[in-house]
């Protein structure tokens, strides 16, 4: 028993490396893909995988992915990871799904065989969550409030209004259009007409596929609230910020300028003393400069063969007064 059990093994082994053969002399492989989930919800992962025959090395294994209306294989980036999991798989992890990424993917797989996938679907659908809510009160007393979704797909959801609990029929309007990312927009605008009590509660809600319950929003009438009137246009917010902005630009240049010119002021108001007292005119100069070379001016040498010439003039005497000369003869 043993025997035959020892042969049936080898004889196993032997088909299966028959079989790796022949579908290697075929030249194309099947390849099978598949989704862990179909229908994703946007910011979720999606995983794909490929699966071939087995391949004799890992590293060879070279699996390529594109999406149907491309012509080029996906590359990596930060939201598509590519590995190659084993010697006969391959997955494909395609990080916060987007609505744009909805389509179906193929796999290719070349090396030691060949073959492309049939291709994979992928569904993708957004919820109309974040609701926001956006009030009005006008300076006749009259109320209006918006309420606007995010964009979602399918188109199917229901939207409803409440006030203190209570749903309210009469004074609603609805409208859906598509954004520019093909997802559905709903606006669902309520008007009510004076008197409005502080302290009501409105509510916006909203039913959709991707939720598991209904999604709310909610504004409460306040007593800051009364007595507000339209809003004003953006442009007067705009010219007003342009205006501020011209203001404080102006208060940094003048100040600026006033620094400069006191530190001038100053520099000068230093530099006066040392004119005056340190460098004195250039003429004083000049003249203690000259003063000075003629005290310390030297006598020529003179010359022993020269004779000098004596000045035998005699000297003129001084003129008495007729006092003092009669004092002399007396």
């Amino acid at each position: 028993m043993p025997v035959l059990s020892m042969f049936g093994r080898a004889q196993l082994y032997s088909i299966l490396i028959l079989a790796v053969i022949c579908t290697a002399a075929a030249g194309d492989a099947t390849v099978n893909q598949w989704l862990d989930k179909n229908d994703i919800i946007t910011g979720q992962t999606a995983t794909f995988h490929c699966s071939f025959p087995l391949f004799r090395d890992k590293n060879k294994i070279a699996v390529h992915w594109w999406k149907e209306g491309t012509r080029e294989f996906l590359r990596q980036d930060p939201r598509r990871n590519f590995k190659v999991e084993s010697k006969a798989s391959a997955t494909l992890r395609l990080l916060d799904v987007r609505f744009g990424d909805a389509g179906v993917y193929y796999c290719r797989v070349e090396g030691q065989y060949v073959g492309n996938s049939t291709g994979v679907k992928l569904n993708v659908r957004a919820s109309p969550e974040p609701l926001k809510i956006f009030p009005t009160l006008f300076a006749n007393g009259s109320l209006m409030c918006l309420c606007k979704t995010s964009g979602f797909y399918p188109a199917d959801h229901t939207i409803a209004w409440r006030k203190d609990g209570q749903e309210v029929a009469t004074g609603v309007t609805k409208f859906v259009e598509l954004n520019t990312e093909g997802l559905y927009e709903a606006f669902s605008y309520l008007e009510e007409i004076p008197p409005i009590q502080i302290g009501t509660v409105y509510i916006c809600e909203v039913s959709h596929p991707t939720l598991t319950g209904p999604t709310w929003v909610n504004y409460t009438v306040g007593i800051a609230d009364n007595g507000v009137s339209d809003p004003l246009p953006w442009w007067i917010y705009l010219c007003g910020a342009i205006a501020l902005l011209l203001l404080i630009i102006a208060a940094i240049l003048c100040c600026k300028f006033c620094k400069c010119k006191r530190k001038a002021r100053e520099d000068n108001i230093q530099m006066r003393p040392c004119i005056r007292c340190s460098d004195p005119i250039t003429a004083k100069r000049k003249g203690k400069e000259e003063a000075e070379k003629k005290g310390n001016t030297q006598l020529p040498p003179r010359n022993p063969n020269r004779v000098a010439k004596v000045n035998y003039t005699t000297p003129k005497l001084k003129k008495h007064h007729k006092r003092d000369r009669d004092a002399l003869c007396a």
